[in-house]
C-alpha cells in the first residue's frame, strides 16, 4: 500500500479516537485538509510532507492517550447523533 494511504488511514483512525467532540471534528478536518492540499506534491517535498504527517500521528496519538485519562462530558452534538 502507498505509504501517503496508510498514513491518511492511520491519522483518520488516530482522529476518530479523540475523546472531545470539537477536538475530534477538528482533527479530522486539519487531516483531511492537509492530504488535500499536499495532494501534487513529488520528490523532496512529498518527503517531508509524509515526515510531517507522522509527527502529526504521533502527536494525535499521545492526544489520545491524555484525553483518555481525563475524559470529558459528552457533547450536546454527539447525543443527539
Amino acid at each position: 500500500m502507498n505509504p501517503s494511504i496508510s498514513l491518511f488511514r492511520s491519522l483518520l483512525r488516530e482522529a476518530k479516537k479523540v475523546d472531545n467532540y470539537n477536538f475530534r471534528s477538528y482533527a479530522i478536518r486539519r487531516v483531511k485538509l492537509g492530504f488535500q492540499v499536499n495532494r501534487n506534491l513529488a520528490g523532496n517535498e512529498a518527503d517531508l510532507a509524509l515526515r510531517e504527517g507522522q509527527e502529526n500521528l504521533d502527536i494525535l496519538r499521545r492526544q489520545v492517550v491524555l484525553g483518555s485519562l481525563y475524559p470529558s462530558a459528552r457533547s450536546v452534538m454527539e447525543n443527539s447523533a
